[in-house]
């Protein structure tokens, strides 16, 4: 299984995917791709996703709106939350890029990712059928995208998942 390393170059910190690959002289992690370098932010706003949104009715929100939608304002909102800069980065969920100066970078946010491949990993999952399998695997794609999604939304998004796949 693949997962998110960080490596430090001349005191400025990279984004790597590396897997564990395992011979007889023990695990070695190979690297599998570059993603970019890493910006770190901290909390500045805690405000609740439906607070941000100014959204009285939560279940009408969210029976209303389709999947990518509601992740696009989950993007949002974690961005606000975190005082990202959008004149300084460039997250386009439509290409699925997270960018500085047209160069590829992550955000550190949430001890997730948002990248490229988070966001797209996130925006285009695909249930395999196994109810349990796929909710911990979308579970984990927020998670790695650097995204808390409350509990009753994420229910909600799994939900129509699986109503599209039946």
């Amino acid at each position: 299984m693949a997962f998110f390393r960080i490596k430090k170059i001349k005191g400025k910190e990279y984004t790597y995917i590396v897997e564990n690959k395992w011979s007889k002289k023990g695990s070695r992690q190979k690297v599998k791709g570059y993603i970019g370098r890493i910006y770190k932010f901290n909390l500045v706003n805690s405000v609740n996703f439906f607070d941000f949104l100014k959204i009285n009715d939560a279940q009408v929100y969210l029976e209303n709106n389709n999947n990518n939608t509601i992740i696009h304002d989950l993007v949002e909102w974690e961005l606000y939350k975190f005082g990202v800069n959008k004149n300084e980065f460039l997250i386009d969920l439509n290409e699925k890029k997270v960018q500085k100066k047209e160069k590829n970078i992550s955000l550190l946010i949430n001890e997730g990712f948002m990248c490229s491949i988070t966001l797209k990993n996130l925006l285009e999952f695909k249930a395999e059928g196994d109810e349990q399998t796929d909710g911990y695997r979308f579970a984990r794609a927020f998670v790695e995208a650097g995204i808390k999604v409350p509990q009753d939304v994420f229910i909600s998004l799994f939900g129509k998942l699986y109503k599209t796949t039946e």
